[in-house]
């Protein structure tokens, strides 16, 4: 019998791994109001929640039931899964459709969704298992945001039903510019779309209109625009010798995977950011 367990957290964000080899393994959780999912490294998981019931092996995706009591009878069970707060869960739900997510299934939409999930969580656990991480703030922002759609996509949910934002109500250009002098002045932060709906004087689903209908955009791809910006003027102020790598300027900024932020500052300003960084001046 061997019982190992690993837990690393970053401000409001965690993931765990947990060995339970050779012995079957009872558990009684009381309601929890974050969102837990994951995925089954090896042994069996059956999951019970009221009505719902979930019977789960090696590769299986799972969610854990938000609000409700759940049981779980686990063989030689082995798991890893992530926690996320369910503000971050709203406030990405509210981009997309205006709708308060309510999950409404243990399992996955599809396995190939459930596979993608897996790659999710198995990509985020790697990353927080390394040892003495200091993750920067803006990284560890936009990784909660990856984790956090990719549930709202895998697993079934209210705002699955939905492809299109509700009236929210008249919103005027003024509106628009506060919310950019908002995101410009603290880009450097964590940002949040409450945080921008705030300081805009307007609720959430106005703000997204507001943006779509004034400048065909949302406000956090906005606030990815101005990231990208940012991370250019870093590139083109650099100078031989100071050890500026646009890995670490991209990060800086909030951009953790570097292929797609490549392709972002490429589609934005017509050139790949080593190219930036390697026509800036010589002293």
């Amino acid at each position: 019998m061997k019982f190992r367990f690993r837990s690393a957290t970053v401000g409001e964000f965690g993931a765990d791994i947990a060995h339970a080899s050779g012995v079957r393994y009872l558990s009684t959780g009381d309601p929890i109001d974050y969102l837990l999912g994951g995925v089954i490294l090896d042994g069996t998981v059956r999951l019970r929640s009221g009505r719902q019931e979930a019977r789960l092996a090696r590769d299986d995706a799972f969610l854990y039931p938000i609000g409700a009591a759940c049981t779980g009878d686990g063989h030689g069970p082995a798991l890893a899964d992530v926690r996320v707060p369910m503000d971050v869960i709203r406030e990405l739900a509210a981009e997309t459709t205006g709708l308060e997510p309510d999950f409404t299934s243990l399992a996955p939409v599809s396995p190939g969704m459930g596979r993608y999930w897996s790659a999710v969580v198995a990509g985020v656990t790697r990353q927080l298992a390394v040892p003495g991480l200091v993750l920067p703030a803006l990284l560890a922002e936009q990784m909660l945001r990856f984790v956090g759609a990719g549930a709202l996509a895998v697993f079934p949910n209210t705002t699955m039903t939905a492809a299109r934002f509700p009236p929210a109500g008249r919103t005027t250009p003024a509106v628009v510019r506060r919310a950019q002098a908002c995101i410009e002045a603290n880009a450097d932060q964590p940002l949040r779309l409450s945080d921008v709906a705030a300081a805009s004087g307007v609720g959430v689903r106005a703000l997204q209109l507001a943006f779509r209908r004034h400048l065909g955009t949302t406000p956090m791809a906005y606030l990815r625009r101005v990231r990208l910006q940012h991370v250019r003027v870093d590139l083109r102020a650099a100078v031989p010798g100071d050890n500026t790598t646009v890995a670490a300027t991209a990060r800086r900024w909030g951009f953790g995977n570097l292929s797609r932020f490549a392709g972002e500052y490429r589609d934005e300003f017509g050139e790949l950011p080593s190219r930036t960084l390697g026509s800036r001046p010589r002293a």
